[in-house]
């Protein structure tokens, strides 16, 4: 399918095509966005996500991924893909260093400091006594009667390996290892599958019932 097809229908991204023309002017020598192509680039900031933006963009299902990976591979496009993303961070005041920041935050969250045990006793932290890094590590708390505390993290799997993106590491260590297995859309997390770490905080189990002390003679 061409980058000339049939324009598909308006979606709420649609609004930012003068922002992403303005963003991305263009250079000597470098062909235009086709209207297709812009519509990939402002698809493409919904979800960082190559294949979904193609398909949004108006390509078939059968050739988005292709097309998402081609498309970010001709220069122009990602051009006006790098200028549109730096436009957007200076609109939200979003840096990649506070990106690394946050990662760093619940990639080494550690449970000791939201709960300590041991002697079959387990007590939560105060949410008071909490700091802002360590509060933003929490997912979820549910409290479910006569069951206990489930206390959630966000995932340090995901974190972390997200992390090591952004500090350029690679998967094994090795020459090249990481970047092809990872699939083309491996910086935006495509494929992903979302991990929590899930740990359930109990109530102290009641303790047992006296016996009733044999009386005399029995």
């Amino acid at each position: 399918m061409s980058d000339n097809a049939t324009s598909p229908s308006a979606s709420p991204s649609a609004s930012s095509a003068t922002s992403i023309s303005s963003a991305a002017p263009p250079v000597v020598g470098e062909p235009a966005l086709t209207d297709q192509q812009r519509r990939f680039v402002e698809e493409y900031l919904v979800d960082c996500n190559a294949t979904l933006a193609a398909g949004r963009a108006g390509y078939s299902a059968r050739s988005a991924r292709q097309a998402g990976t081609r498309l970010r591979a001709l220069p122009h496009v990602r051009r006006a893909l790098e200028a549109a993303m730096a436009a957007r961070s200076d609109r939200l005041g979003v840096s990649q260093d506070r990106v690394v920041l946050e990662l760093a935050r619940l990639a080494f969250a550690d449970m000791r400091d939201f709960a300590s045990w041991g002697d079959g006793c387990v007590r939560l932290r105060p949410s008071e006594e909490l700091t802002e890094d360590q509060a933003a590590c929490v997912s979820e708390i549910v409290e479910t009667p006569g069951k206990g505390v489930r206390v959630k993290l966000f995932g340090k799997q995901p974190a972390l390996a997200a992390l090591a993106r952004h500090l350029g590491a690679r998967e094994g260590g090795g020459k090249g290892a990481g970047r092809g297995d990872a699939g083309p859309d491996a910086a935006s997390g495509e494929g992903a599958r979302p991990l929590t770490v899930v740990t359930w905080v109990p109530f102290p189990d009641a303790p047992p019932p006296e016996e009733p002390e044999d009386g005399p003679g029995e």
